[in-house]
């Protein structure tokens, strides 16, 4: 599929009332107010894809952005295409979700997840601190990098 199939398939499913429930979230124009559910039904069929993704991110449509975290090829994305996500990631949801998931994956997420939460954008620390809490909650203690304390 190409990133303007999808778009063509996403004005399809776009919804009016979702739209409105994405707008009292914080959600920003432009989006079609396509459900989640049906994302992930494009998810399935394109599995992973760094390009697409990468394509889908730059179309500026919030249900786009979404989806383009839901398939984004984690380890392939260079730390300038993450600065580059986290600076149009306007969107609480796109922020915290889509950027803290595909950075949590990648070497260089925990260094831009530093640099990020010191941010004076709103939404560029909050992708920081998302990036930062996933980190920690899937890796293991020894591999963080930090001295633990006993527990005596």
């Amino acid at each position: 599929m190409t990133s303007a199939e999808i778009m063509s398939q996403l004005k399809s499913m776009g919804n009016e009332n979702i739209k409105k429930i994405f707008f009292k979230h914080g959600i920003k124009e432009p989006l079609f107010g396509v459900k989640i559910e049906h994302l992930k039904t494009i998810q399935k069929k394109v599995k992973r894809d760094y390009q697409l993704a990468k394509n889908l991110f730059s179309t500026g449509n919030a249900d786009a952005f979404y989806l383009a975290g839901l398939i984004a090829e984690d380890t392939k994305m260079t730390r300038t295409d993450l600065q580059d996500w986290v600076n149009h990631a306007v969107s609480q949801n796109i922020s915290e979700y889509t950027v803290g998931r595909v950075a949590s994956g990648n070497e260089n997420g925990f260094g831009l997840a530093l640099e990020w939460i010191d941010s004076k954008k709103e939404h560029i620390p909050a992708s920081g601190w998302s990036t930062l809490a996933r980190i920690v909650s899937l890796k293991p203690d020894n591999e963080l990098g930090i001295p633990l304390k006993s527990s005596r």
